[in-house]
């Protein structure tokens, strides 16, 4: 426990309790209103641990910080088919300026799927693999 502790304490002083973790946006959507964006990113927090797809709703205009607010997920160990950018396959769409559709790859681990951020209202649909590898809004994964 102290050695678990001490690590801790070590690893706060070195990286100044700053987020370690880098984001590369992927895909950015403004609301059919402009009032708001859906932000889908990849994030990698170093080599113990593999790419994760997040999305985030933001004010328009404004810059992500930190982890998904509204879906977090990541491949499960390989299980879920991925995206070109390595995090597991998403999609997003806006169905109205205050509710996202957000699919992702059904066999991802999901980790945040929040219903609502930001008064936008979001629905989630997992998505399976079908003969033709067509996904929901006509890409490919």
């Amino acid at each position: 426990m102290v050695k678990a502790l001490s690590l801790v304490i070590l690893c706060l002083m070195v990286t100044g309790c700053s987020d370690i973790c880098d984001d590369t946006a992927v895909k950015r959507m403004a609301s059919p209103d402009g009032r708001h964006d859906a932000v889908m990113f990849q994030r990698d927090c170093g080599a113990t641990t593999g790419f994760s797809t997040q999305i985030s709703i933001v004010d328009s205009g404004d810059r992500l910080s930190g982890m998904g607010n509204a879906f977090r997920a990541d491949d499960n160990h390989g299980a879920a088919r991925t995206g070109n950018w390595g995090g597991p396959w998403v999609e997003m769409r806006w169905l109205s300026p205050n509710h996202l559709l957000v699919s992702y790859a059904a066999k991802s681990r999901v980790f945040e799927q929040d219903d609502a951020v930001s008064a936008v209202r979001i629905s989630y649909r997992a998505i399976g693999r079908s003969g033709d590898r067509q996904l929901m809004f006509g890409s490919t994964y």
